[in-house]
């Protein structure tokens, strides 16, 4: 291979690489009755982590496009976040909801097991009881009808869980969902993935 073919080979692969780029645009809706205020935004996958101490809109850059975890932390605030299952160039808005914190907004909070260690017999019997359940953290424009045929097709539910997420119920959404996940992929393949209504807390 002679210089100048390693060349072009190496601007392809570079102008390749930018063209999959996604920049994505996070937007607020401010219910609140603040005027400003302090938060950290956080992307699982690529383990950035910003800063927030503005309401005005933000972009950041994806290095393609794909499933993406968002999460949004404000002392200030009560925060539920929601976005596209699958981040694309057309499909490339992340939406933050504030409002106000109540007294009572963490005792609402329904506790869900972790059900990492049940076998795929358990997991049927809790899908014949109606048990087995995606935990999805935050206000994500879930579809009641599409929620309903994803769990007549596959028997699983989705359950929205507040988004402040402490140590606990971090650790228990991770752990069933990726339970959740490896059974389904056990028993239907990876096409179900195509079909959710709303994307599964750490998946």
């Amino acid at each position: 291979m002679n210089t100048f073919t390693s060349i072009i080979i190496a601007l392809y692969s570079i102008t390749s690489i930018f063209s999959e780029r996604i920049a994505v645009t996070i937007i607020f809706e401010n219910f609140s009755d603040k005027t400003a205020i302090s938060g950290v935004f956080y992307i699982s996958e690529t383990n950035q982590r910003l800063e927030i101490n503005s309401l005005e809109p933000f972009t950041i850059t994806l290095p393609k496009k794909g499933r993406y975890q968002f999460e949004f932390y404000s002392e200030d605030v009560k925060a539920f976040i929601y976005y596209p299952t699958k981040i694309t160039k057309r499909k490339n808005t992340v939406t933050i909801r504030l409002e106000n914190r109540t007294n009572n907004s963490e005792a609402i909070s329904v506790p869900i097991k972790d059900i990492s260690n049940f076998s795929n017999e358990q997991i049927e019997d809790g899908i014949n009881n109606g048990t087995i359940n995606f935990i999805v953290h935050g206000l994500t424009a879930l579809s009641p009808d599409a929620i309903k045929l994803f769990k007549d097709v596959y028997g699983i539910g989705f359950i929205s869980e507040n988004c402040v997420i402490d140590p606990m119920s971090y650790r228990t959404a991770i752990n069933t969902n990726k339970r959740i996940e490896a059974y389904l992929n056990y028993k239907f393949g990876e096409d179900w993935q195509n079909k959710l209504p709303a994307p599964p807390f750490g998946l």
